[in-house]
């Protein structure tokens, strides 16, 4: 297998217009792409399909690029504008509907018709990733449509994301279109599932249910955490999953700004004591979207993500529709290579093995990252069938980069996911020592 062993943290890229080539894939990689994300909120499956087999197509040459369905979730948008967009005023007052029409100065509607019956007067609804902010001051019974008021300017385009904050919905967690994207996803055999709009675990539960009425129930999940009720519900949800991801966008809507960066080393430091993979993902590097290179907060929140033990960074619109999609990856690996010398790798260590279970597993894994650090290592080379012996390796945060030899794909494929692990995939039968 091909690999690039010159960081320890992964990166995860969305994959949309601006990279959905096999050119930009493979630049992306050679960047340090480890993880390609494919957005079921947008597309159609050909088009997904083509990206999948884009990346399997790489296989050849000994690259594995494993590829994560994220699933568009119970959200709400709105429906569609006349001429795609209409200026909104502060103080401007529209109704909301809940049946599909085009969509002017005076009223607009959703996608879920039971938003009506999930909210109340004085909530408020927010668009656009709470950039156009709507009070609700009045329903009518009859009509079933919302009175709102503006808080804000804005410009209201199609198909807006639409947050409650606060409401709790009584939508269902898997929508039809839903299960056909997993469905797809069953078939085609991708590597992971990132699961949006997690509130509970028996949402993880319903989507396990779901894969094996498919036929392939064992593609490992991840919780995507963007509500309340996720923070609320997080250790039951890490229990039942086999990763997270901070969903930095929808969360920094539902709650309050500046409890973000709280939440996500909460999440972080839970799943570091769980043996969890964790992503951190949206607008890390948003500015690149646009310009050649980022700002220096942006610098500064992706380093903060590797500093409190990130398994993967995430790259959403910069690698996906950005103008700068490679320099975006570039950046991160760079950041990440940068910080990771400068961790304290015996803490590190001593951490992860005071929030184990004490086996001797545990302690054997410990001491492989200890010894590793005490005589200068430059590799550590891990045989595993399960992976297993991989997860406890990799949560004791060695210095150097642990090599996963497995011969199983499932357990090559998981380890992209994990802080330092690069899988050799063998064809023989390999016996899983820790």
């Amino acid at each position: 297998m091909h690999f690039n062993i010159s960081k320890k943290t992964k990166i995860v890229c969305t994959i949309g217009p601006a990279s959905d080539n096999k050119e930009m894939i493979r630049s992306l990689y050679d960047a340090g792409m480890t993880v390609m994300r494919i957005n079921f909120s947008h597309g159609t499956h050909e088009e997904q399909l083509k990206k999948l087999e884009i990346a399997r197509s790489f296989e050849k040459e000994g690259i594995y690029i494993p590829v994560a369905l994220d699933t568009k979730g119970p959200e709400i948008r709105t429906g569609y504008m006349e001429n795609g967009a209409v200026k909104v005023s502060t103080g401007q007052k529209m109704k909301v509907l809940m049946e599909p029409i085009k969509g002017d100065a005076e009223k607009f509607s959703v996608s879920y018709p039971g938003l009506y019956d999930d909210v109340k007067v004085g909530d408020h609804l927010l668009i656009d990733d709470g950039n156009l902010d709507f009070e609700i001051i009045g329903k009518d019974d009859k009509t079933r449509e919302l009175s709102v008021e503006a808080k804000n300017n804005h410009v209201l385009k199609d198909q807006k994301g639409v947050n409650a904050p606060f409401s709790r919905l009584s939508m269902p967690f898997i929508s039809p279109q839903d299960e056909k994207d997993l469905a797809f996803g069953c078939e085609h055999r991708v590597d992971a599932i990132f699961a949006s709009f997690v509130r509970r675990p028996e949402d993880i539960a319903e989507i396990k249910t779901c894969l094996a009425r498919h036929g392939n129930p064992s593609i490992p999940i991840f919780a995507k955490i963007e509500n309340p009720e996720g923070v609320e519900k997080i250790e039951a949800i890490v229990d039942a999953c086999e990763g997270v991801m901070v969903a930095r966008g929808d969360l920094g809507v539902e709650v309050p700004p500046e409890e973000v960066p709280v939440i996500q080393k909460r999440i972080i430091d839970l799943c570091r004591r769980k043996g969890k993979p964790v992503i951190t993902a949206t607008q890390m590097l948003d500015s690149m979207v646009t310009h050649p290179r980022p700002t220096r907060a942006e610098v500064s929140d992706v380093a903060t993500a590797i500093a409190e033990s990130s398994d993967c960074v995430m790259l959403s619109a910069e690698s996906a529709s950005g103008a700068y999609p490679v320099e975006a990856v570039k950046m991160q690996a760079c950041i990440a290579a940068t910080m990771e010398q400068y961790l304290d790798y015996e803490k590190l260590s001593r951490e992860a093995y005071e929030t184990s279970e004490h086996s001797n597993n545990d302690a054997i894994s410990n001491a492989v990252a200890n010894t590793a650090l005490l005589i200068g290592a430059k590799l550590i080379v891990n045989f595993t069938e399960t992976g297993k012996s991989t997860i406890r390796i990799s949560k004791a945060r060695p210095c150097c980069p642990i090599i996963s030899v497995t011969n199983r794909r499932s357990t090559a494929m998981a380890g992209a996911f994990m802080w330092g692990v690069y899988s050799v995939l063998l064809k023989t039968s390999m016996p899983d020592f820790i």
